[in-house]
């Protein structure tokens, strides 16, 4: 009989020599690869599933992988969904993330085919070309509105083509994400057909009518888009045949003559709607305003798109007062391309 001289690899003292029968040798050998075909078979009854899903988080929401004998489908970044025509005035669009944290210089824009776009504007302060993302981002869609401007605090009003007055807030204002207060603006006003429509902090919305006069109205629905008002309009100037016309702080306009000039006052009577001003016709504090849009950001801080579509920076130190300080000469180029139907910030009096 045949013997084999084989050594046992699993003694924890070290290897040992022994002597087997070759019927025996067999015998192991033959349940070594039974035990084998079993293993074999196992892993192929688990490589036929189908198992539960994992959860793959990708943007906002859960995906699950594929359930089957196919693998799971590659990672892909989160799409924007697409408009329909259905869509009414000024509605929000479904979230596709955010950006990580709380940007100040916000600016809203619409565009010509009725986007409403959010930038962040991080050289704010200094006027430097520093931008929270490359490019805007889009934050509603539908937006085919005569007039659109800040109310501060996220709330953003629309005119309409007929006339009414939509109430809006933007609760992503901070981080350009699409979440609104309420999935449709609110109807707070009528017959609002007007040249000219800007904010003034407190509620205040000032007005210029075709024929230069200028409006001031209180809505006192400001914070929760209900329809309450102070009062009717109540008229507190005349003569306000301008280009431009936008609101500083603490009652502070601004107005773009036909000439060019810019000009400031103080509306003391902002609180009451009384026709007090801080001066009979106000002060000439720049020259050379040729724009295509212009609006305050709050804190001194001017932006002006020019004729080359280019976004210009400026502080006026003097907007206390009304003299004519600034902080730089000629203002600073801090974007290019803004080709856009309505300009304004989000960060503007009352924010």
């Amino acid at each position: 009989m045949a013997t084999y001289s084989t050594v046992d690899h699993g003694s924890a003292a070290g290897p040992r020599s022994f002597t087997r029968t070759q019927s025996q040798a067999k015998s192991r050998f033959t349940a070594r690869l039974l035990r084998h075909c079993s293993l074999v078979g196992a892993l192929s009854l688990l490589a036929a599933g189908p198992f539960p899903a994992i959860a793959e988080d990708v943007g906002t929401s859960a995906v699950p992988y594929y359930e089957g004998t196919k693998p799971p489908p590659a990672r892909r970044p989160p799409t924007r969904p697409v408009p329909d025509s259905s869509q009414k005035l000024g509605t929000p669009v479904t979230s596709v993330g955010r950006i990580p944290s709380a940007v100040s210089g916000v600016i809203y824009a619409l565009a010509d085919n009725h986007d409403l776009v959010w930038y962040g504007h991080l050289g704010r302060e200094d006027g430097s070309f520093r931008w929270a993302t490359p490019q805007g981002k889009k934050v509603g869609t539908g937006w085919d509105v005569q007039h659109v401007f800040s109310g501060g605090d996220g709330v953003i009003y629309a005119i309409t083509s007929n006339g009414d007055l939509m109430w809006y807030r933007h609760q992503g204002r901070t981080d350009g994400s699409f979440r609104w207060a309420t999935s449709e603006g609110r109807k707070v006003g009528t017959g609002w057909n007007v040249e000219h429509v800007f904010y003034g902090g407190g509620g205040v919305i000032y007005t210029i009518t075709s024929n230069g006069d200028l409006m001031w109205y209180r809505h006192d629905g400001h914070a929760d888009g209900t329809f309450r008002w102070a009062s009717e309009g109540k008229k507190v100037g005349s003569g306000w045949n301008v280009q431009h016309a936008f609101s500083g702080e603490g009652g502070v306009i601004y107005a773009v003559m036909p000439n060019g000039d810019l000009k400031w006052n103080r509306h003391d009577g902002r609180s009451d709607g009384s026709a007090r001003w801080a001066l009979p016709t106000g002060k000439i504090v720049g020259s050379g305003w040729n724009v295509k849009q212009v609006f305050s950001a709050g804190g001194g801080v001017i932006y002006a798109v020019d004729a080359n579509d280019d976004l210009i920076w400026n502080r006026h130190e003097g907007r206390a007062d009304g003299s004519s300080r600034w902080a730089a000469p000629t203002g600073k180029k801090v974007g290019s391309g803004w080709a856009v139907k309505e300009v304004f910030s989000g960060d503007g009096p009352g924010s």
